[in-house]
């Protein structure tokens, strides 16, 4: 009988080791190999990035957790911390507020883990990932430029504008809450102050959401319902503008157009329809990836590509990769 217990025992002992060695083989398996942290996935262009990055990483083996922070700046810590003690690879940050993130980033680096900063310059990072955010803002300005020449030119030229107090008139929604928006805002405000031709209205309120500029649209509008464009800080707000527009029966929506930064498949899905008069955004600046090895890369195969690099303890393309931005204008379906 005891050497039947004995058995049993051994039996069970053996069992419950065996369930504990599956139990951490599943949980070696379950480690996370990339920590993605980002500002709010409900924004169109930051939504498509983060998911089509995952698809790459899956697709590659690699385990990726993306944390949505919602616009949170305490909630973005919060997350970035507990990839620190989850013991990442790397985490890559697009920093909600780039002048906060410093220390944590050297928290991790001392810990082994590599960070890949993505949109800003935090000072502190293995790679950092960004574009001309002033210049961005002076495209899409130009943008708004060459299609109030196009709608309202006797002559196809600047010359042939309405002058004085007919000049057409622009509305500029900014966002300057971060280092970086503040450079793309004021490259949309200076450029087109610069044209000098036209009335330029600056919203004394910012939104960088769909349901922030709806409001501040709402807003703007009951003084200067004259506007024939409008210039956004990002596609989310400029989504929030087009809705706003296209509910206004007055508005002359054939001679109205939404410009803004930053890209999605939705938001080009939206410009396309301006082309048979179910939108009001015309274009949009989008981040078109850097040159990798020389050769031209899609943002989203970028991203991962660089990710990877680092959770293999890489540094195969430099330390400041320069994204390049192109325009995007409406598609013929």
């Amino acid at each position: 009988m005891l050497k039947r217990k004995s058995f049993i025992g051994g039996v069970a002992a053996a069992t419950v080791c065996a369930a504990v060695l599956g139990a951490c083989s599943l949980k070696e398996k379950a480690a996370v190999d990339i920590g993605y942290s980002v500002p709010d996935t409900t924004n169109p262009f930051l939504g498509w990035l983060t998911s089509e990055v995952k698809k790459l990483a899956v697709a590659d083996g690699k385990t990726l957790e993306i944390a949505d922070a919602g616009n949170n700046v305490a909630k973005q810590m919060e997350q970035i911390e507990n990839f620190i003690a989850m013991k990442v690879k790397v985490i890559s940050i697009m920093p909600i507020d780039p002048n906060n993130v410093q220390e944590i980033i050297q928290r991790a680096q001392k810990q082994g883990i590599k960070v890949l900063v993505a949109g800003s310059d935090t000072t502190y990072y293995d790679v950092m990932m960004n574009m001309d955010q002033y210049n961005c803002g002076e495209q899409i300005a130009q943008m708004g430029i060459d299609w109030i020449i196009k709608m309202y030119s006797k002559d196809g030229t600047a010359a042939g504008l309405p002058s004085g107090d007919k000049k057409p008139k622009i509305l500029v929604i900014q966002s300057t809450d971060t280092v970086d928006s503040k450079k793309r805002s004021q490259g949309i405000i200076d450029k087109i102050n610069s044209w000098g031709k036209a009335t330029v209205v600056i919203s004394p309120t910012e939104a960088r959401t769909t349901a922030s500029a709806t409001a501040v649209m709402e807003n703007l509008w009951q003084q200067n319902s004259d506007a024939v464009a409008v210039l956004t800080y990002n596609a989310d707000a400029a989504m929030g503008v087009n809705e706003y527009i296209m509910g206004q029966s007055q508005a002359n929506k054939a001679r109205f157009g939404v410009f803004s930064g930053d890209w999605s498949p939705p938001v080009q899905e939206t410009i396309n329809a301006s082309l048979t008069g179910k939108s009001v955004y015309r274009g949009t600046m989008q981040i078109v990836g850097p040159q990798l090895n020389n050769q031209p890369t899609p943002l989203e195969r970028a991203t991962y590509t660089l990710l990877k690099d680092l959770s293999e303890g890489k540094r195969s393309y430099g330390k400041w990769i320069k994204d390049s931005i192109q325009k995007a204008y409406p598609k013929a379906s």
